[in-house]
Formats: C-alpha cells, structure tokens, sequence
C-alpha cells in the first residue's frame, strides 16, 4: 500500500510531463507562421507538411488500427484532389462547401470499393489497393478532356471561406494546421472508444475477434471508409492551396512516401506518421535541393530505422522517456 503511495505522484507527475510536452508541441506547431514572416517559403514548406501529416494520420487509422496493408493510399488522397479542384472550378470555390462535398462524395465512393477490398486477406487486399490507385492514375489520361491529362487540373481558383478569400499563407497555415489538430484529436477519441479497441482487436487476431461476436467485415469496412475520407480531405486541401493537382498524387511513388510517412514515424502511434510526415517532407526538400540522388540517402536511413528502432522515431522517443521517468521514479526512491 504504501509502495502504491509512494508511486502515485510520480506516476501523476509523468502524466502531467506528457500533457505539457504535447501542449508545448502544439503551442511550437501553432507559432510557425510568426517567426517565418521573412521566410515565405519556409512556411509554404511547413504548410505542406502539414498536409502531408494528415495523409500519414489517415493510413495509419488503417494500418495502425485494423492491421490493413495499403500499397495504394494515395488513390484517395489524389480522387480528393481532383474532385475538390473540379468541383471548385464547375460549382464554387467556397471550401465550406467543396470539403464537406469531397468527404461524402469519397464515403459513398470507398463504401463500394471498400466492400470488395476488405473481404481480401494479407497480400491479396495490399495488391489490390495498388491496382486501384494505377487504375485512378490511368483514368486521369483517358479523361485527359476533364482532368487535364499529363498537365494535370490547372486554374483551380482562389478558395473561399464564408465569402471570404483565403490568400495569406499564415491563413492557410492555420487552417491547415487547425484540420490537423482536429484530426489528431478524432484520432485519440477513436482509439480510446469502443470502436477502437475493436480495430485494435482485430489487427492482433481477426479470428478471435470474430469468435468473440465482432462483425469483423463491417469494422474493417469501416475503418477503410474513414481513412479514405481523411486521405481525401487531405488531397482537396491540397488542390486548393496549391491551385492545380497533378496526376503524381495518384502514382504509387506516392503511396509509397505516404507507407514511409507511417513506418518512419512509428505505426499505429497516431503521432508518429505526423512526425515521420514532417520529418520526411522537410528533409525531402533539403536534400533533393543538393544531390540528385537523395532517393539512396533516404533509402539508407530508412533501413537503418527499420534495423535500428523498430517502432519508428516515435518509438524511440518514447523508449527514450520510459528510461527518463524510470530513472525519476529510481532517484526518488
């Protein structure tokens, strides 16, 4: 009993360190846009990695969760950047109308997909979903007279928000990292509700999940449905801050940077991909700006994460505090 005390502080204290680092990360992310007023493309830069960190978050709701391969994710994150961009130049630029449009549209659209997809197992469900996002990058050249073929959708015009135009790249960036910070936290709730815990259930064994009653088909459905709709919110972010989509978005070159994204960050950790997002999009930038081969230079440090910590960077950040609040609780012993 009085061991239980004795820990209990501590283990309050702990709790209370890990608030306060997350609110400091958050209140750090927040002030990006003040002190980068004479660096414009620094927070175009950040802005894209926030978009970026999105993508990740909405994979890993799949993979993280119900232990779901996807070899194609990009498919999404692109079909949410053409729609909203033709929807922008067809019916209205106003985002509180295109995002809300993009998200049902791609709820209707990966529930029938979905349903064929997720009845698939291990390797036969990860083949298909990179067959779908190669059929979504073939539709964009056949469609070339709606979608822009190779040129990709141009001209989409300046969004709005309640009538009012979304210039400002301090503007965009606060929007843009408010949907991230509103996707972090839905992310949080899910995996601490009921509805998480089942996803969580069935990535460590589908059939005992199915043995204890889940209906495993329809929970696993509807994670799909999730995250490509988050993958789609992302993508019309996208087009409308960059004003254009192209068809890489589609490519599998892209889903492979989103499945980097996610494994360099730490799967199944929620802030991990944010951070492996990040950590990827800025460094991508800065190397490629120096050597042409930076492809080799990434492919070498992902292995040596892979080897090195297991659980990606956020794995080894919180192995890292583990071993900090270990030798806390050692001290005040």
């Amino acid at each position: 009993m009085s061991d239980h005390i004795a820990n209990t502080p501590v283990r309050d204290s702990d709790r209370s360190l890990k608030w306060l680092a997350l609110l400091v990360a958050a209140a750090l992310g927040a002030s990006v846009p003040l002190w980068t007023t004479n660096m414009p493309f620094v927070l175009i830069l950040a802005s894209q990695a926030v978009i970026a960190a999105i993508v990740a978050l909405s994979l890993d709701l799949l993979m993280g969760s119900t232990g779901l391969l996807s070899f194609g994710h990009a498919a999404w994150y692109g079909f949410g950047a053409y729609l909203t961009g033709l929807a922008a130049k067809m019916l209205t630029p106003e985002m509180m109308v295109l995002l809300p449009l993009t998200v049902v549209v791609t709820i209707v659209v990966s529930a029938i997909v979905g349903f064929v997809l997720v009845r698939q197992i291990g390797k036969t469900f990860a083949i298909l979903t990179l067959a779908l996002g190669q059929i979504l990058f073939a539709l964009v050249f056949v469609m070339s007279g709606i979608t822009g073929g190779e040129d990709g959708l141009q001209g989409i015009p300046v969004p709005t928000a309640l009538g009012f135009q979304i210039v400002k790249p301090a503007v965009w960036y606060w929007l843009l990292y408010g949907v991230l910070l509103a996707s972090l936290a839905g992310a949080f709730h899910i995996r601490r509700s009921p509805l998480g815990k089942a996803w969580l259930a069935i990535r460590e064994n589908t059939e005992r999940a199915r043995f204890i009653g889940l209906d495993t088909g329809s929970l696993k459905l509807l994670s799909y449905v999730v995250s490509a709709s988050l993958a789609a919110l992302a993508g019309g972010l996208f087009a409308l801050f960059n004003g254009a989509a192209s068809p890489d978005l589609l490519n599998w070159f892209e889903s492979g940077k989103v499945l980097m994204y996610v494994v360099l960050g730490g799967v199944g950790t929620i802030i991990g991909p944010v951070i492996g997002a990040a950590v990827f999009t800025v460094t991508e930038h800065y190397v490629s700006s120096v050597t042409n081969s930076w492809l080799i230079y990434f492919g070498g440090f992902f292995v040596l994460i892979v080897i090195v910590a297991p659980g990606g960077l956020f794995g080894a950040a919180s192995s890292l505090w583990a071993r900090f609040g270990t030798g806390r609780r050692g001290a005040s012993a």
